[in-house]
């Protein structure tokens, strides 16, 4: 069911309002506010013309505001040749007979509709303007009760001025909370890397100690040597030994004398001291193969060792870096936390004020962009949205010097120049939808945005945003015709003291 004709009435009214001070006519889209404008449209299509389709064109005020200064212009221009006319009529006492009136008129309608085309390809002139100025909707990063209230509504104020404060307790405690915790993360890095360096320090010393241990291992292996040529040598006196003894001993046999008992005994102690050697020599070799065997365990101890004191540092390597892992996450919660807190404090994002500023000391803000604290007016940029015809913009081009005329500043003259000519219209632009476009609805306005610019910054951060009026643009062809607008502006400027800016239906 489509809206009860009460509601399509209310609505028919406050759309001639709005429309008045809409960058651009109905079906003309500036990429502002889309959805709005659709589903206006649809309403006036059900409202005013049922099944037919929505009306296309601009809104009628906005069309009766451009007609009106185009009629008047062209009033005077039919009067000024109809003045013309009579004045020859009276000078050179012409009789008014058929041929010569009909021809006259056909005259002043070739010559007036002349100029009127040249006049609008030259310098169009239109009443569907407004002013823009872009707005930021004031949402909340942060949820919280508003503590203080600084910024007033409709007052100049600067980028960076503090317009509130949100309750900041709630994320002071976090960051109290991530700092301690931070400081007990940085603590377990350092135990641990006193921890490494223990570790480091064993194991740098149980490599010591095996360099001992194979140092005492090559010593052993040493006497074992040194002790089996001793015993080598050993031996072999006891094999000179025994010669000796056996050579006493045949000498004996041969020659019982004094002497040669004494020779045979010299040889035997001789022989017994060998003896005595050899197993000297053997009883060395057996302690330092004893020797070495200490040393090849204790080696086998220290290599162990080592191997314990190495798994020890790459335990506490593990350890340090388990413990650095956790600084870095626990800094970025607390950076996070930080810009939370600072987010309390909402700061005026650029030159500009403030606008339905509802917001009270105990307000309960929530970041959600449906529930903005407020909205806020840029002021730092302002320009000029202006609709003109489609077929009158075939000269205009960036660059071109333009006239305007504002509804709140009746008697002022603003100057600017072509910023772009929009070459785009929302009647070309179709939604996505599981419905088939109606043939009917399909069509164009006819008409396209055109962006001017100010020549004087300075002067438009003064201006009012959504102020309607009037603009000339004076293209690069034409010129004589361009007093045409020029003359029309500066009426519309003085008019504006005595005509009102908004028609009634």
């Amino acid at each position: 069911m489509g809206p009860s004709p009460s509601l399509c009435g209310q609505r028919r009214g406050l759309d001639r309002y709005r429309d008045r001070w809409s960058a651009v006519a109905a079906c003309v889209d500036l990429g502002l506010h889309r959805s709005i404008r659709v589903r206006r449209i649809k309403e006036q299509s059900t409202c005013r013309h049922g099944r037919r389709g929505p009306q296309q064109g601009a809104s009628p005020i906005a069309q009766a505001v451009s007609r009106r200064g185009h009629a008047a212009m062209i009033a005077f221009l039919v009067i000024a040749y109809c003045a013309v006319v009579l004045v020859l009529f009276r000078v050179l006492h012409l009789k008014p007979r058929p041929y010569l009136v009909a021809s006259l008129i056909l005259a002043g309608v070739l010559m007036i509709g002349g100029v009127v085309v040249a006049w609008t390809q030259s310098a169009p002139l239109t009443g569907q303007v407004v002013t823009t100025q872009y707005v930021v909707q004031l949402v909340p990063y942060v949820k919280g009760q508003v503590t203080a209230v600084h910024a007033e509504a409709n007052q100049p104020m600067k980028k960076g001025d503090l317009l509130l404060e949100i309750d900041p307790a709630p994320y002071q405690y976090t960051v109290d909370q991530l700092e301690a915790q931070l400081k007990v993360s940085k603590a377990n890095v350092e135990q641990a890397q006193a921890g490494a360096q223990a570790a480091d320090a064993n194991v740098a010393k149980t490599r010591d100690g095996v360099t001992q241990a194979q140092a005492a291992i090559d010593q052993a292996k040493a006497a074992v040597t040194n002790a089996e040529a001793g015993l080598n040598k050993a031996r072999a006196s006891v094999e000179l030994a025994k010669t000796q003894e056996q050579i006493a001993l045949n000498i004996q046999r041969a020659d019982v004398a004094a002497i040669s008992q004494l020779k045979v005994a010299e040889a035997k102690q001789q022989r017994a001291e060998a003896d005595a050697s050899v197993q000297q020599a053997a009883a060395g070799i057996t302690q330092t193969q004893a020797g070495e065997q200490q040393a090849v365990a204790a080696l086998a101890a220290a290599q162990s060792t080592l191997q314990q004191a190495e798994a020890a540092a790459r335990q506490a390597a593990f350890a340090v870096v388990i413990a650095q892992s956790g600084v870095p996450a626990v800094e970025a919660q607390l950076g996070e936390a930080r810009f939370n807190l600072a987010q309390c404090r909402m700061l005026a994002p650029a030159d500009g004020y403030v606008v339905n500023w509802q917001v009270q000391v105990g307000t309960m803000l929530v970041p959600m962009p449906l529930a903005a604290a407020g909205t806020f007016v840029d002021t730092s940029s302002i320009a000029v949205g202006a609709v003109f015809p489609q077929n009158w913009l075939s000269n205009v081009k960036p660059g071109n010097e333009t006239e305007l005329v504002l509804d709140p500043y009746p008697g002022r003259l603003f100057t600017g120049k072509v910023d772009a000519v929009i070459p785009a219209s929302g009647g070309g632009q179709f939604t996505t939808s599981g419905d088939i476009p109606t043939a009917a609805r399909v069509g164009s306005t006819g008409a396209f945005a055109v962006k001017i610019i100010f020549d004087d910054p300075t002067v438009s951060r003064k201006l009012s945003i959504g102020s309607g009026g009037s603009a000339a643009i004076y293209t690069d062809v034409g010129k004589p015709t361009h007093i045409i607008s020029k003359v029309t502006m500066r009426m519309k400027k003085w008019l504006l003291y005595v005509l009102p800016t908004v028609a009634r239906s």
